[in-house]
């Protein structure tokens, strides 16, 4: 849903504007509709890690409603390559919807299946690391749902995330090339969590979620270039 909704801001935007002015526009859209809840995730995450060298520490620092150094720098760079990476891999498809009274095609379903996927394979990878990790704390937001996750809503997850992908690297298999950014990128997240606070934080699963939708956006780079 968030990456159709998306998409048709990026769609209708694009008429008027080039390919990076549309998706900045739509990307703030975005953050309207979600209240920015992951990137605030992702924040908390850099300023607990940054700024942590004991677990309660860690754990203290992301509870903080705050923005410290590490989480307004994290949270910058995190942007800058989101929105370099899109504008970059859009710009390369070459697609551009020039008046309104436009047939469907497929490079307009291709692009629509991008922002879908971008979406739902990083929350899918998110539900993914509630599996692989303990949750972290006593008590917090994301304590009902880590306990309470049961097997049939991995399974939808997991085909809520993966069909779009799936249906894109069908139409393009060389963005099977996106998982050398994402596996590589995950491992690291994952190491981070184990090593410092040994599981998961409702932060940590926003932080998971923001990594790897911004690793498909600039793997979209290499991806259009090839097709």
């Amino acid at each position: 849903m968030l990456g159709t909704l998306q998409w048709f801001a990026y769609i209708i935007f694009q008429l008027f504007l080039g390919p990076s002015i549309a998706f900045v526009i739509s990307l703030g859209f975005l953050l309207i509709l979600t209240g920015a809840f992951h990137e605030d995730g992702f924040s908390d995450f850099c300023d607990g890690i940054g700024g942590g060298w004991k677990r309660e520490d860690i754990l203290r620092i992301m509870k903080d409603s705050r923005v410290g150094s590490f989480g307004a720098a994290g949270i910058s760079l995190l942007l800058v390559l989101k929105i370099l990476g899109a504008s970059e891999s859009l710009a390369s498809t070459g697609f551009r919807l020039h008046h309104i009274q436009y047939f469907w095609n497929d490079q307009l379903t291709s692009v629509w299946l991008y922002f879908i996927s971008a979406h739902s394979l990083s929350r899918f990878f998110s539900v993914l690391m509630m599996l692989l990790l303990p949750y972290a704390k006593e008590e917090g937001y994301a304590k009902p749902m880590a306990k309470e996750i049961t097997w049939s809503q991995t399974l939808f997850a997991s085909l809520a995330g993966l069909i779009p992908f799936l249906l894109l690297s069908y139409q393009h298999p060389y963005f099977l090339m996106s998982l050398v950014f994402i596996i590589p990128s995950l491992y690291y997240m994952y190491s981070l969590m184990k090593r410092w606070i040994d599981g998961f934080t409702g932060d940590c699963l926003g932080a998971v979620q923001q990594v790897v939708e911004t690793c498909i956006w600039i793997s979209g780079v290499f991806v259009w270039t090839s097709i």
